[in-house]
């Protein structure tokens, strides 16, 4: 076989930037001079501007959430799921790696890879013990801007919710000189204002991170409006702070890994299951054995994916301009990382899917959740908003 040579290498990495290739599956911005944005290969959040920790800076990217990174090879080897070799072929690279140096390789990237991910758990560990001190310092929500965002969506926060509210929450954005550090940036504060903030529970059942939405009682429907003071763009008011994968947030019903529910009601946004709650309140249900989690996010509520597959409709132009389909968390769930847990004594899971999402990457995460969660003795039902609404925007309905 002839090695691919270092110089040739070299040539397939100017050739193939990694901030374009990672740009074929998820959106990238610019952030002074690196590119950020959703990981292509952990993030399920796909078109989020905020969603993952995945960075470019030059030949480089890094994750801090799937403790990954190298060059646009390792990329592609990762996200496509091929060796080294198959990926310098996706690449476009004409010649083979010779099996003894393709085995050097693996074994440096692999002590690499140990030290990033030694590395990665430090500072998640840190991270988690400085939101927990936020969390701790939070006021009850009850009689708050936070409780008040609720009740404008007819909602109202339930005693056993993991719901608290921060008067004065910053929103960084972007990155500006750090003074204190001549030549190096720091972390942007665009906003400060009022938030509800909402304790993530991990798969281990320890506090994991908080996710935060800013609000503002007096606009409409309560959200805050964050713009970008450079270029004018309206900034999501829901950010994700911590590890969230394989967690929850618990909204109301029996907690805790003792417990012993029997029904687990699940969605991805708080409103959306809280909106769920309040409908079956009303019909007089039974729920003191039910459970109703948010699961944070969209990709959240299936867990990890084994595989991307096409969109069958939306697709994207690669650099030589040509219409390619946009690859997508697939309704195949990676089993060997963990998702959110669910009681041995659940007989009865039901999943929420919001009619106004993305009707084929929620099918793929609602498929992905009754793949993970099966098991004899339970059934595993979803239940879809109409097109084009959430099941907040029926209970506003109603209650209209």
């Amino acid at each position: 076989m002839a090695r691919l040579s270092d110089a040739s290498l070299d040539d397939l990495r100017a050739r193939q930037p990694v901030a374009d290739v990672a740009g074929r599956w998820v959106s990238l911005r610019r952030s002074g001079g690196k590119f950020i944005g959703p990981c292509p290969i952990c993030s399920d959040d796909r078109q989020s501007r905020t969603a993952g920790r995945f960075e470019v800076d030059g030949e480089r990217w890094v994750c801090a959430v799937c403790c990954d990174g190298g060059d646009v090879i390792r990329l592609v080897e990762k996200v496509q799921g091929l060796d080294f070799r198959a990926a310098v072929a996706w690449l476009g690279g004409a010649e083979v790696l010779d099996p003894e140096e393709e085995r050097r390789r693996q074994e440096e990237r692999e002590r690499k890879r140990a030290r990033r991910e030694r590395a990665a758990a430090i500072f998640r560990e840190k991270e988690r013990e400085r939101l927990f001190r936020l969390w701790q310092g939070a006021t009850p929500i009850r009689g708050t801007a936070a409780e008040e965002y609720l009740r404008l969506r007819g909602l109202e926060p339930p005693p056993e919710g993991r719901l608290r509210a921060a008067r004065e929450m910053p929103y960084f954005h972007g990155e500006e000189p750090d003074p204190r550090r001549p030549g190096k940036t720091r972390q942007r504060v665009i906003y400060t204002g009022p938030a509800m903030l909402a304790g993530i529970i991990g798969p281990d059942w320890r506090f994991a991170g908080l996710h935060i939405t800013w609000v503002d009682p007096s606009r409409p429907k309560g959200k805050a409006f964050i713009v970008d003071p450079e270029t004018g763009e309206v900034l999501p008011v829901k950010k994700v702070r911590g590890s969230k994968r394989g967690g929850h947030i618990h909204l109301a019903g029996p907690f805790g890994p003792d417990a012993r529910p029997t029904r687990i009601i699940r969605g991805e946004g708080i409103e959306t299951v809280l909106s769920v709650r309040k409908a079956l309140v009303a019909q007089g249900a039974d729920l003191g054995a039910t459970v109703f989690q948010s699961s944070v996010d969209l990709g959240n509520l299936g867990g990890l994916h084994a595989g991307t597959v096409p969109h069958p409709t939306l697709t994207q132009v690669d650099r030589a301009g040509r219409a390619r389909p946009v690859l997508v968390p697939g309704p195949v769930p990676e089993l060997s990382q963990p998702g959110i847990p669910v009681h041995d004594s659940v007989t009865d899971l039901v999943q929420l899917g919001d009619g106004d999402s993305e009707r084929f990457l929620t099918e793929c995460a609602l498929k992905r959740g009754a793949a993970r969660y099966a098991r004899e003795g339970r059934t595993i039902r979803n239940a879809w908003a109409p097109a084009g609404a959430d099941f907040n925007d029926l209970l506003e309905g109603v209650a209209g």
